[in-house]
């Protein structure tokens, strides 16, 4: 009997980074999830918990692309995010952040793998393009943002048109 081919390890360490920063993302928007909410922000709230639950779903992807070749995932060990914020702002700021550095690290990826498999250069391609949306969403809710007051009370009227 012959046993299926699997991917290289160079290309498994290609992904693994990816993985590791999804569920950063993951953890980041509970955290910021559950602070929202302790503060009243409530709309952001259930904004950030679907952010939460679709980078789980981008993890997910990827470690199905490793399964599917037949690698057994090793799930990495995640930091505890921080969890407490001085505001909404300083949340949607640390989103940003976090979703360009993500971009960055999709762009690189996709770059390195073009020559070395053309089926992981398509999967992270999508990925990178919902990265750039994500990137695009957060730059426009600081483009909101600028030139406001950002007292609690403008926020909490402002929320229902950020989130």
């Amino acid at each position: 009997m012959i046993k299926p081919n699997k991917i290289s390890e160079s290309l498994v360490a290609e992904v693994m980074p990816l993985i590791e920063a999804e569920y950063d993302a993951f953890y980041h928007y509970r955290a910021l999830m559950n602070w929202c909410r302790g503060v009243g922000f409530n709309l952001a709230a259930d904004f950030f918990e679907k952010e939460s639950q679709d980078e789980l779903e981008h993890a997910k992807v990827l470690e199905r692309y490793l399964v599917d070749w037949n690698v057994i995932v090793k799930l990495p060990v995640v930091e505890s995010p921080k969890v407490s914020f001085a505001d909404l702002v300083a949340g949607i700021s640390d989103s940003y952040k976090m979703e360009y550095d993500l971009y960055q690290l999709y762009q690189k990826k996709v770059k390195k793998v073009f020559d070395m498999d053309v089926t992981l250069f398509g999967v992270l391609q999508e990925r990178l393009e919902v990265q750039l949306k994500a990137v695009i969403e957060y730059s426009d809710k600081l483009n909101m943002l600028e030139g406001v007051d950002l007292n609690k009370t403008n926020l909490l009227l402002l929320e229902s048109k950020l989130f």
